[in-house]
């Protein structure tokens, strides 16, 4: 009698420790499910990887009929071409002219280009002094052949400004500067004709005290390309 007390004892042991362990594994993330019925995906810390990698080459198609930009160049309406060469024997120029203005009318000063060459100016810098009570204006002008026509003209003549900048008066002296990032293209030659740049400075009034305008020019030369 107390053999079988203690086998059926075991046997519920048994029965008890199985159904823990199945309610334990009905509860893990990995087979626990919601309320739909659905099993929920596994978590973020343990997350599942697809390999998606594509196999060949890839390959793109332009439909060339499709692809393309077309100008309407007639007869009547031509599209204005101009072909120049790329110019070479690029070299680095920087020049200073100096004028003495005395009254209204220009003082003048002359840069000469290298024979054959443009010079490409990039930078200006400039300073004017005058006696106090008397303004300074500086421009100076260049050449390049505008229209094409291998002819050297009024046409072909360019004027650029220089915007003076007060900056007070120091030992009697009034003061203007300016300081300017340009792009200028001045050819020596067109056609038969030689040039250069030309500055030009005047007073607002006249003076016999000292007054003077100073520019420097900063850039590089090229030769100057061949049209066809």
């Amino acid at each position: 009698m107390l053999k079988q007390i203690i086998h059926t004892r075991a046997l519920l042991l048994i029965a008890s420790i199985l159904g823990i362990t199945g309610i334990a594994a009905a509860q893990s993330p990995e087979n626990k499910e919601n309320g739909s019925g659905k099993t929920q995906p596994p978590a973020a810390s343990n997350p599942r990887t697809v390999n998606a990698v594509q196999s060949g080459p890839w390959t793109v198609r332009l439909d060339q009929a499709k692809n393309t930009v077309r100008v309407a160049n007639t007869d009547v309406e031509p599209v204005p071409v101009k072909i120049m060469t790329t110019g070479s024997g690029k070299k680095a120029f920087q020049a200073r002219l100096v004028v003495a203005p005395q009254g209204e009318g220009f003082a003048s000063a002359f840069l000469q280009i290298p024979a054959g060459k443009r010079l490409i100016i990039e930078n200006i810098s400039a300073v004017g002094r005058t006696p106090p009570g008397l303004r300074m204006e500086i421009n100076f002008f260049t050449y390049i052949d505008n229209n094409g026509d291998g002819v050297g003209d009024i046409s072909d003549i360019v004027f650029h400004r220089i915007a003076l900048i007060d900056q007070g008066t120091f030992l009697g002296t009034s003061v203007a500067s300016a300081n300017h990032n340009v792009l200028v293209f001045a050819d020596e030659q067109i056609g038969t004709g030689h040039f250069g740049v030309t500055l030009q400075a005047r007073l607002s009034g006249s003076t016999t005290e000292f007054a003077q305008a100073q520019v420097t020019f900063s850039g590089y030369v090229e030769d100057i390309p061949a049209i066809q």
